[in-house]
């Protein structure tokens, strides 16, 4: 069975940069690390993975980005493809005036915006229906007083089932105000995931489609 698995990126805000930038190759460093991200989301030797889902939510901007596997249309393999679409989507972004529509934006086929009035009303809008399990990756979160039970997905033997969501912060949780995070443990059913072995963010999205690949292929 094919498994519909969505990974949801938090980032602190939005950084700019231009298509001239692109051209010149001085993309941002956390740009580059997104474009792996996505790379690694979707892109296969000769297709696109289109039963997963990809939201970028920048925190300071309230802003969403969803990259929809079945109709994402453009995305090539290359880091330049993949930084135009973003770029063109984060300059959609800034072109809404009003927040909370009630309709996604579109950017590009398969690539969509939304923006919110605070990170509150994104928690309660985005996470109000989802299906599946929700599971927060941190790997060095301190806990304060309500604790999310952590599993690994090594030691516990997790199955990666049909809509579950997969979330991971993009910046170092240690050294950033835990404001937004607390949030996330309103949420029903929330399960803390610890991926040790897999240091970086695309990694833990590459080993996480790999354990969906070994599941669906049984």
């Amino acid at each position: 069975m094919i498994k519909l698995v969505n990974f949801l990126l938090l980032l602190k805000k939005i950084t700019d940069y231009s298509k001239k930038d692109i051209d010149k190759g001085n993309i941002p460093i956390i740009i580059y690390e997104l474009c792996s991200c996505i790379r690694e989301a979707f892109c296969l030797s000769y297709s696109i993975r289109k039963d997963n889902n990809l939201y970028l939510y920048f925190e300071k901007e309230y802003v969403l980005i969803r990259f929809k596997g079945k109709r994402l249309r453009y995305l090539g393999p290359d880091e330049r493809s993949q930084a135009i679409l973003l770029d063109k989507a984060l300059n959609k972004a800034r072109q809404i005036i009003s927040p909370e529509s009630e309709r996604w934006e579109k950017s590009t086929p398969g690539i969509y915006i939304k923006k919110y009035s605070d990170n509150n009303s994104f928690m309660n809008s985005f996470f109000s229906n989802k299906k599946g399990k929700i599971y927060l990756i941190l790997d060095n979160f301190k806990e304060n007083n309500k604790k999310i039970d952590i599993l690994s997905l090594d030691k516990d033997f997790l199955a990666i089932l049909d809509n579950d969501f997969y979330i991971i912060p993009t910046y170092n949780t240690l050294n950033e105000n835990m404001e937004f995070l607390e949030l996330f443990k309103t949420l029903k059913n929330i399960l803390r995931l610890s991926i040790p072995k897999a240091k970086t963010i695309e990694n833990k999205i590459l080993y996480l489609n790999f354990r969906k690949d070994q599941q669906t292929n049984l």
